[in-house]
């Protein structure tokens, strides 16, 4: 299997190359990812166990679906694509809450963030998710330690006010 090539971007989000993932985790290179706040009827948020094999904070929580963009991936699709990989979440519509920064000892990415609404069957992502809790933001925030920090920023800018 060949390894995944992923745009690399600047402080302002703009593409200015590519490199293959792993050395975009070694290097610590600033690149793009979509995040999903998954939410139900009860407006409880899916809150994903991440495996021990993910290269980016192995076995913690994360708020969100999501992941790292593709070398000229569109966003939108990226979105898209990671909901029906790691959830079997597919005909759901997605609204856009803008982006953000995140920089931290463990690598610095610019994050996209959607949400949705679904109330159906979910089918895991085995390499990619353990299991599946529903948590509401309250208790998301009060467990802050156990999430990765990049999908807590993203529940911060999902939670702020317009």
């Amino acid at each position: 299997m060949s390894e995944e090539w992923v745009d690399i971007v600047d402080e302002n989000n703009n593409v200015i190359g590519t490199a293959p993932r792993s050395e975009m985790r070694r290097q610590k290179l600033l690149h793009r990812a979509s995040y999903i706040v998954i939410t139900n009827k009860l407006g409880q948020v899916y809150v994903q166990r991440r495996t021990a094999t993910k290269d980016y904070c192995p076995s913690m929580l994360d708020a969100c679906c999501g992941g790292v963009v593709a070398a000229g991936e569109d966003i939108l699709s990226s979105a898209y694509r990671e909901l029906a990989e790691e959830m079997g979440i597919r005909d759901v519509s997605l609204t856009p809450h803008g982006s953000f920064l995140h920089i931290n000892s463990e690598g610095k990415v610019w994050g996209a963030l959607f949400s949705c609404q679904y109330d159906g069957e979910l089918t895991l992502q085995a390499e990619e998710v353990e299991y599946v809790l529903l948590m509401t933001p309250q208790e998301m925030l009060a467990r802050e330690s156990e999430f990765t920090p990049d999908s807590l920023d993203a529940i911060r800018l999902w939670l702020s006010p317009l």
